[in-house]
């Protein structure tokens, strides 16, 4: 009896200790994922000429000189559209590349699969590089469209796999009823399937726009003087001088980030979508 005593106490010990050796694993990663970010808010609120942390003093000067800055503006809208127009891009082709995928049982399609995913797994550095030597030796220019179609290639994968974890989720009951009733092929996709899979499509355009408004180093290869986007204004603001107001814009984009994830979790389940 005693022994079994002793035996629940140990267990009860170790699970006490596992329990908190995890809660100090949560709050160190939590610490390290978050605190780059808490910093550079911070510091984006700093009185002092220089980027600095704690901030010597409180003063939003560094967030109005934003909009004193046409070239930074600028910058900002040419991300807004480069981001937009490939995020659209990515949306048509990701999601006629879902449908095969989820449905198709052939040799090859998880071939398929793999080459819609791989800009996942290839260095975005790699293959901006990679764009940029295939550009110059197919004699072509640094233009708009080639900056677009190279952030479609690195969005791509987003719209695919959230819209491939819908259909994988979608009762196929929900069609064969459909199409009992007489509904065209056609018409089961407008007004069965796609209803179904927009809250994925829009989880998946909204990562996609996400990842291309900032995306550095593909932009980095191919930008132009009318091309510059604002990762790569960021970028000019800090190569030379650590510039507060690079803090101030980042500040304002992570933020925006935060929200559009918040707005994203509200309306769709990214823990359950992400699980399947």
């Amino acid at each position: 009896m005693t022994g079994g005593i002793r035996v629940r106490e140990r267990r009860l010990f170790g699970d006490i200790l596992f329990s908190v050796a995890l809660v100090c694993l949560t709050f160190l990663v939590a610490v390290f994922l978050l605190g780059p970010t808490l910093v550079v808010i911070g510091a984006s609120f700093t009185a002092s000429e220089f980027i600095a942390f704690p901030p010597k003093g409180i003063s939003l000067r560094w967030f109005k000189r934003i909009a004193e800055q046409p070239e930074l503006l600028q910058a900002v809208w040419m991300s807004i559209v480069v981001g937009g127009i490939a995020t659209l891009l990515a949306v048509g082709l990701g999601v006629a590349a879902a449908f095969p995928l989820a449905r198709v049982r052939r040799p090859g399609i998880t071939l398929l699969g793999a080459v819609f995913l791989s800009p996942l797994l290839v260095p975005t550095i790699c293959y901006g590089l990679a764009v940029l030597i295939y550009l110059n030796t197919a004699g072509l220019r640094l233009s708009f469209l080639a900056l677009v179609l190279a952030h479609v290639t690195i969005v791509v994968p987003y719209v695919v796999r959230t819209t491939l974890a819908a259909l994988h989720m979608l009762d196929p009951s929900i069609e064969q009823a459909a199409t009992s009733l007489g509904a065209s092929n056609w018409r089961v996709f407008w007004h069965v399937i796609l209803p179904s899979i927009a809250p994925a499509v829009a989880t998946g355009a909204a990562f996609a726009f996400l990842t291309s408004f900032d995306n550095l180093t593909v932009s980095l290869f191919l930008v132009g003087p009318r091309t510059e986007t604002l990762p790569i204004r960021i970028y000019s603001l800090i190569e030379y001088d650590i510039d507060p107001v690079a803090a101030a814009i980042s500040a304002v984009v992570a933020l925006v980030t935060l929200l559009v994830v918040i707005a994203l979790e509200r309306v769709v389940d990214l823990s359950r979508l992400a699980g399947s």
